[in-house]
């Protein structure tokens, strides 16, 4: 049998890679008529002729996103633009906590610095101090590509993130490619068009893919309980070993290390707000 990897799927057959120039047009075996294949899911095929193949065994996950379901992603990119539309923080800091929750190492990217490089770079700074990989690129000068590129190799990346900040220019310089959808900004909704609408990964080369995901939505963390939250914010979360109580949430509870460590600036405030809305919804949902 052969390995492979599923980079699209329609209409109930499975494009699956398995390292040569063209893809196996697979269907499955009656055993897994009911087994859920994502793209990016590794399975075990029989090939036959002219590139068809039948799907043999879905081989283990190492980790899911639900929207757009896409399977073992290595890191995920995330993408924002410095203007046009401008950055929302609070988005950022979800969309990073859904990929700390996967256990999906992330990487910020901030497109279109041309056009505001102060707060480019403001943003960069703030992530940064964080701890997180961030990136400053513009799709439409060139700059910055060299080094996301780097970013890639031996990896299979996710670019994720709202309309019209530039995800699908950035893949198409990154690819050579002219044929990716290209979302413009609408002057009236601030609004990307005419983007994305299919999750695809295309191979950069040997064991480097990328994926374009289209509609990602953060992890909708409601039906987490609170005490899990925490853990999703590694900047924060080494202080709450300091705090008196092993029950805290870091709210208004006393002698908590961690709003001592946001009252010290060892924290963020705008990270610690994100955490406190996070908790703020699960409690409200369990009333």
């Amino acid at each position: 049998m052969t390995k492979g990897r599923v980079i699209k799927n329609y209409n109930g057959y499975y494009y699956v890679d398995v390292g040569r120039d063209s893809l196996i047009e697979c269907r499955r075996r009656g055993k897994l008529l009911k087994a859920k294949i994502l793209v990016g899911d590794e399975l075990e095929i029989t090939e036959l002729e002219n590139d068809k193949g039948v799907i043999e065994a879905q081989l283990p996950r190492r980790n899911q996103i639900r929207r757009p379901a896409v399977a073992n992603l290595d890191q995920l990119m995330v993408i924002m633009a410095a203007q046009s539309p401008d950055p929302n923080r609070f988005l950022i800091d979800k969309m990073l906590m859904t990929c700390e929750y996967s256990g999906i190492r992330p990487i910020l990217c901030f497109n279109k610095c041309d056009l505001d490089r102060d707060v480019a770079e403001s943003y960069r700074d703030f992530y940064e101090r964080c701890g997180y990989d961030v990136c400053l690129v513009s799709a439409r000068t060139g700059e910055g590509l060299d080094a996301l590129y780097e970013r890639l190799p031996q990896k299979v990346t996710a670019f994720a993130g709202p309309s019209g900040v530039g995800k699908s220019s950035l893949l198409s310089q990154l690819l050579g490619r002219k044929d990716l959808s290209i979302g413009a900004v609408s002057e009236k909704i601030k609004r990307g068009r005419h983007t994305t609408r299919h999750s695809e990964i295309m191979r950069l080369d040997s064991n480097t893919y990328v994926v374009d995901t289209p509609g990602f939505s953060a992890l909708d963390f409601e039906h987490l309980d609170a005490r899990d939250v925490l853990p999703l914010f590694p900047d924060m979360e080494p202080y709450s070993a300091g705090c008196k109580f092993s029950s805290c949430l870091h709210l208004s509870e006393p002698e908590c290390a961690v709003k001592q460590a946001v009252a010290d600036g060892q924290i963020q405030k705008e990270r610690y707000e994100t955490y406190c809305k996070i908790i703020t919804s699960i409690g409200e949902r369990k009333r």
